[in-house]
């Protein structure tokens, strides 16, 4: 007698799965392009959003945008850049089709 399974033959212990992956095809059209934010736009829109009072401070507005209070705080320090160089970025314009600068460089400027 020839038995298959489990080798010692405890075939109550021998299951059998079956794993369905559903296949998502992307169409070309449907594929939207990266933008990029505007670092000095962002900022001023955090400023913006702090002084109407939709939020109340920076630790609010971070927990609405699910980021750390830190991250707003630096992207927020991008406003005590120069005059000029703000109005250079604001040239650039948001959104951005690619990373033309972005905030981590801007930080050392600081």
């Amino acid at each position: 007698m020839f038995r298959s399974g489990s080798p010692d033959c405890n075939i109550d212990r021998t299951f059998m799965s079956t794993f369905y992956f559903p296949q998502k095809i992307l169409k070309t059209n449907q594929i939207k392009p990266l933008l990029y934010r505007n670092p000095i736009y962002l900022a001023k829109e955090f400023k913006e959003m702090i002084d109407s009072g939709k939020v109340k401070n920076q630790s609010d507005l971070a927990r609405k945008l699910g980021i750390s209070r830190a991250r707003v705080t630096q992207i927020l320090n991008l406003l005590k850049l120069e005059k000029n160089i703000t109005d250079n970025l604001e040239r650039i314009g948001d959104p951005m089709e690619r990373k033309v600068i972005s905030e981590r460089e801007l930080r050392k400027i600081i």
